[in-house]
């Protein structure tokens, strides 16, 4: 992703990204430029969680954390019901 960025301008619905800080497949300086190239566009929403790495809302992988996963879980289900209205169930 950080290295198509020039595709952002065509981002025309909107996005959620949730970011794990210690991700095997996503470098810090990855992860900052993604966040850089993204931060001003309206479209996007990007969470970031301290502490995980890259699966850490898969249950049963090793990498799964509760905490973590149930709050991606939450923010995810709040932003499809603002962009989808309230026919969404949760």
């Amino acid at each position: 992703m950080d290295k198509n960025l020039a595709e952002a301008t065509k981002i025309q619905k909107p996005l959620i990204l949730h970011m794990s800080a210690n991700d095997e497949y996503v470098s810090p300086s990855a992860q900052a430029t993604i966040h850089q190239g993204l931060k001003d566009n309206p479209l996007v929403t990007i969470y970031r969680y301290e502490g995980v790495s890259h699966g850490f809302s898969r249950m049963g992988n090793s990498a799964y954390r509760k905490e973590a996963a149930e709050l991606a879980r939450d923010r995810t289900l709040a932003f499809l019901k603002q962009h989808l209205g309230s026919g969404v169930k949760v």
